[in-house]
């Protein structure tokens, strides 16, 4: 199975870089106009906005732009949307985004897929599948992004009750509205939740996979993958937070696969070859740990056989000559048959 993995992470490094020219604004352009549809199909409360061209136009823009200007872009989506339903709750929903981008672009500029992804795993129902597989392939700023990807999914969750609240007069004026966003939103519990399980899940995961023990990132995968479903478990009891157990399962399966395949991509070594060095400076004593990485050998290896055919003795200068006129021919022949003479 590694054997396998290893052979396809190898081919799949050849494609990328034979084709990344076009494979990156390619890979750029799908995820972005994938999220502006499901954009659309959730809040697409904004008609002109919900024109797939629109979408289709922006997403080509995307592909040839940095993450950050898709995260951008999605969240002026979201917020033209959620101000056709109310502009209080276009506001509150503003003032979130901007603590976001104040975090996102401190601390994780480069990440802004991770946030999508987080989005789009949420509304597949299966956000646990992300956090440990992030934090061995992103690192530990990488809890900003998952967070806030979860955060942005229940904000677009809440805009479709908080619309059906208003169609039904249940909430009139103004304050009404405000106080309905709040007690909403910052009361779900569910939301709660996951931010928590998955922050700690990046941060126990990113510590034990940074030891040097051995098999640390097999480790990391296992604890990090442990309390995540701890802490869901745990937390959906004793806040009552209404989370799917089947879904939850699937998640955490999901995501331990996918990390145990970051392992092998970014982590793949050898501990059985492993070797100590130690030596010194005039300053200090330095203790050394190497594990070689494992590599593939080539199998496609041409070998070419060189034949060698010994003659008979001979001193007779007569008999020189018409051998030497005889491998002539030979070699013109045959390149690869090497006569030697014996004299």
């Amino acid at each position: 199975m590694m054997t396998f993995l290893l052979e396809l992470k190898d081919n799949i490094n050849k494609f990328y870089n034979k084709h990344n020219v076009y494979l990156v604004p390619a890979l750029k352009f799908v995820v972005a106009f994938i999220s502006f549809l499901l954009l659309n199909v959730q809040i697409g409360y904004m008609t002109v906005l919900k024109n797939p061209l629109i979408a289709l136009a922006v997403s080509i823009i995307c592909a040839f732009l940095p993450s950050g200007f898709t995260v951008v872009a999605l969240s002026i989506f979201m917020l033209a949307h959620l101000y056709a339903i109310s502009a209080e709750f276009a506001v509150i929903s503003l003032c979130i985004v901007l603590v976001m981008y104040l975090l996102y672009f401190r601390f994780a500029p480069k990440q802004g897929y991770i946030l999508i992804f987080t989005v789009i795993l949420c509304w597949c129902k299966i956000p646990e599948a992300i956090p440990v597989a992030v934090a061995l392939g992103a690192g530990l700023t990488s809890f900003i992004p998952v967070s806030f990807g979860v955060i942005i999914y229940y904000i677009i969750k809440t805009a479709s009750a908080y619309e059906t609240a208003i169609t039904n007069s249940s909430v009139a004026d103004s304050m009404q509205q405000i106080s309905y966003i709040v007690e909403s939103f910052f009361n779900n519990k569910s939301c709660l939740i996951f931010v928590i399980a998955f922050t700690v899940a990046i941060i126990i995961t990113y510590i034990i996979k940074r030891l040097s023990v051995d098999n640390a990132w097999t480790y990391a995968i296992a604890v990090g993958t442990v309390s995540e479903f701890i802490i869901l478990i745990v937390g959906s009891l004793a806040l009552n937070a209404k989370i799917n157990i089947v879904f939850m399962i699937i998640g955490i399966i999901i995501g331990a696969v996918a990390a145990y395949i970051c392992k092998i991509v970014f982590f793949s070594v050898d501990y059985k070859r492993t070797e100590y060095v130690q030596y010194e400076d005039d300053e200090y004593y330095y203790y050394v740990k190497a594990v070689p990485k494992i590599s593939l050998v080539n199998e496609n290896v041409k070998v070419k056989q060189i034949n060698a055919r010994k003659t008979r003795k001979t001193s007779d200068l007569s008999d020189i000559r018409r051998a030497a006129d005889k491998n002539a021919a030979t070699l013109e022949t045959d390149d690869d048959d090497i006569t030697f003479y014996d004299k």
